[in-house]
């Protein structure tokens, strides 16, 4: 077994978590030598003939497509654990552009040598399967968001989201956590612009929801997020949950509120700065 594999950071929660010792030894064999990539850097893009899965272990990444529009689509975003790049379309190009978050390192394995593999773990494969799978239906429930979802619920069920994955992937029972996304990237996942991003930001810390400076978020009131977001309010719950007969309730969560705390907010802001340092 590779050394890198013995002290792998993810190897709990990724793919190689069910492995056998002869299977990590198998991956060890066939994957590359792990990737470094600054903040800021491609992994693969768009329309790339890309032959390779990556297996996040340190960084955050962010997946995206541009439309017809040129507008940009946050698709995920990806943590330590994270696969990326296994999907293709019909005729085996990328379907979409990951890049570094922050510095990044990423495992490199083959993806026809990582199906052969499969093919003889079966336990191996159905992880792969499992938590594509997961990953996809956390897709699916933040972007069906975007047509059901009022500024504040999409905002709100993306941060929840984002940090109850972090919970379930480290256990630390935190109210604090890593958010190394701008307010462009929110606005690009949420499907708002940025302007509005920092207005809802800053009506949700006004009200006693959440905090957050330099890269990170607090959160203050995970009952009343969850509920705002109408999802599961467990902390490490990795899916968004709906809850029956939603109630905002207190006076402060009504549309009439909402619409008042904004009226007090800046119009002007700087877009590209990241969370909370406006």
């Amino acid at each position: 077994m590779r050394p890198e594999c013995q002290s792998c950071p993810v190897r709990r929660d990724g793919l190689c978590a069910s492995a056998s010792d002869a299977h990590l030894i198998a991956l060890g064999n066939i994957k590359h030598p792990l990737w470094q990539v600054q903040a800021g850097g491609c992994v693969f893009a768009e329309g790339d003939a890309s032959e390779t899965v990556f297996i996040i272990r340190r960084g955050w990444a962010v997946a995206s497509t541009f439309h017809e529009n040129g507008r940009r689509q946050v698709l995920r975003f990806a943590m330590p654990g994270s696969m990326v790049g296994f999907e293709t379309t019909a005729d085996g190009f990328m379907p979409c552009t990951t890049e570094a978050l922050t510095d990044l390192t990423v495992c490199p394995i083959p993806r026809q040598s990582l199906i052969r593999l499969c093919q003889s773990a079966p336990e191996l494969a159905l992880r792969m399967a499992s938590l594509l799978a997961a990953e996809t239906i956390s897709d699916w429930r933040l972007l069906g968001g975007l047509g059901t979802c009022n500024a504040t619920e999409r905002i709100a069920r993306l941060l929840l989201a984002l940090c109850q994955r972090q919970n379930r992937a480290f256990g630390t029972g935190e109210e604090e956590f890593a958010l190394p996304i701008t307010q462009t990237l929110i606005a690009d996942a949420t499907g708002l612009t940025s302007v509005h991003v920092c207005r809802t930001l800053k009506e949700m810390r006004a009200v006693g929801l959440l905090s957050f400076m330099k890269g990170r978020l607090r959160i203050m009131d995970w009952s009343r997020l969850a509920e705002l977001a109408e999802m599961s309010g467990s902390r490490e719950s990795d899916f968004p949950t709906p809850t029956p007969n939603p109630r905002l309730g207190p006076e402060a969560w009504s549309e009439a509120a909402w619409r008042r705390m904004s009226d007090r907010c800046p119009s002007s802001v700087h877009i590209g700065s990241h969370v909370g340092s406006t």
